[in-house]
């Protein structure tokens, strides 16, 4: 029987420097020896079970931005004025609903009146100067500009870029970019020509200039094709970018998007887990999105053409949590497992699934047993969401104990790393993304400091 927890613990160590929690990692089992493991839904490598390595050598490191991501940086304006080690959360577009929700979870901005910014925008693998309050531009418009350029292909890439270049657009302007996003059959780029005089050779070679037609072959050595580019350049109101010549229809331009209602819906998954299960004759597969209840579990078996579970075979596990999958060995847990995603969706209600995602990070989850028996026992858990490292643990407990006993002017003079250190050795405590977690009930016996911090 293949045991999927050693596998992944496998994977996770051969994937250090390559991926990591930011990443969507998948395990596919291939056949009883092999695993495909996909990174960001590309397959990164194929794992070989008995010897407990990748098939394939791993030149250099698979993490890298695809184009369509825009990768931007949500940070609470109060804790980053504050918090000098607060650095807020990365956020990768196109993202879900769920995606979205964990960034600002772990941006630490949980409800309305927490302003924030918007920085460190990376577009096409380039740091964009921006630094845009909330209020300035709407996620969600981001967020659907990039969904609808994860479809472009390499050529519609550069056309959107020649659209941003040609017309000085940014961040600012989302509307507008929306639109040249629909307008990209009105653009054209000509790769391999970068200047005016290559321009005009490509012209005269190619005998798309009339006049040329009466022209004398000797007359060609005199030809001036930086002048002829450049005025085909002003005809045609071009620009040379770093991909090409670039040209639009500027009178075909069409106002797709009015600001308001997008022109497209994409569909979203509002999901906790998705499991995706194979019927065992290998004919046909799906995803089942958990929580489910019990008649959308009958109708995915009818679908997929099974009596019960015990036909089917678990391919991959998809979460809006990294660790749990891991813990995932095959359809035999899919009770507890729907059950914990039905708590975590309770959780999610009440404003707890941050907690608990901190405590899954800070503390470890090796097995689905221990993720229930966490959720069991949230009670136990205090997470300080401001605080983003042991110093600012430190201080924040300070403040709690002797806040209202000792003079403000103390706390200039107060060593607060030593008193992170003690703190740390007497108690059961995790910096994660989500600020520093806290197990109340279980004191400092069986975890030490270098272990999590």
């Amino acid at each position: 029987m293949i045991n999927r927890e050693e596998i992944s613990k496998n994977i996770q160590r051969l994937l250090q420097g390559y991926a990591d929690t930011s990443n969507d990692i998948k395990v596919t089992i291939r056949t009883p020896k092999e695993v495909d493991v996909y990174v960001d839904g590309e397959l990164f490598n194929t794992y070989l079970i008995e010897e407990k390595k990748f098939k394939n050598n791993i030149v250099q490191s698979r993490k890298k931005d695809d184009d369509f991501k825009i990768t931007i940086i949500l940070s609470r304006d109060d804790l980053a004025e504050r918090k000098s080690q607060y650095i807020g959360a990365e956020l990768q577009l196109p993202a879900t609903e769920n995606e979205i929700k964990d960034a600002f979870e772990r941006a630490r901005i949980n409800n309305e009146n927490q302003h924030y910014t918007m920085k460190e925008c990376r577009l096409y693998g380039f740091d964009l100067a921006v630094d845009l309050k909330a209020e300035t531009i709407d996620l969600s418009k981001l967020n659907y500009l990039a969904k609808v350029m994860s479809r472009f292909s390499i050529y519609e890439h550069k056309q959107f870029r020649g659209y941003m270049e040609k017309k000085g657009l940014s961040l600012l302007d989302i509307n507008s970019l929306i639109n040249n996003a629909y307008n990209l059959d009105k653009c054209e780029i000509v790769d391999g020509i970068y200047d005016a005089e290559s321009l005009g050779r490509m012209y005269v070679d190619n005998g798309m200039l009339d006049w040329m037609i009466s022209l004398p072959k000797e007359a060609w050595n005199f030809l001036d094709y930086k002048a002829i580019g450049e005025k085909i350049r002003a005809t045609e109101g071009g620009l040379f970018t770093e991909d090409g010549y670039f040209t639009c229809n500027d009178k075909e331009y069409a106002e797709v998007y009015d600001g308001e209602h997008f022109p497209e819906t994409f569909e979203d998954d509002k999901y906790i887990f998705k499991l995706l299960i194979e019927s065992k004759d290998g004919e046909v597969k799906d995803w089942l999105v958990l929580p489910a209840s019990k008649e959308s579990k009958a109708n995915f078996l009818k679908q997929l053409g099974a009596d019960s579970f015990d036909d089917c075979m678990l391919m991959a596990v998809q979460s809006m949590e990294s660790t749990i999958p891991m813990c995932i060995k095959d359809l035999s847990q899919l009770g507890l497992l729907n059950s914990l995603a039905h708590r975590m969706r309770d959780m999610e209600r009440t404003g707890e699934l941050a907690k608990y995602k901190a405590v899954i990070e800070g503390f470890g989850c090796a097995a689905l047993d221990e993720a229930i028996a966490y959720a069991n026992r949230m009670q136990d858990f205090v997470l300080y969401p401001e605080s983003s490292s042991a110093i600012e643990y430190a201080k924040d407990i300070y403040d709690e104990t002797f806040g209202g006993i000792v003079p403000e002017s103390f706390s200039k003079h107060f060593n607060f790393a030593s008193y992170s250190v003690e703190l740390m050795n007497t108690e059961k405590v995790a910096v994660t993304e989500y600020g520093v977690i806290k197990d109340k009930a279980d004191k400092k016996d069986t975890f030490t400091h270098d272990e999590k911090v």
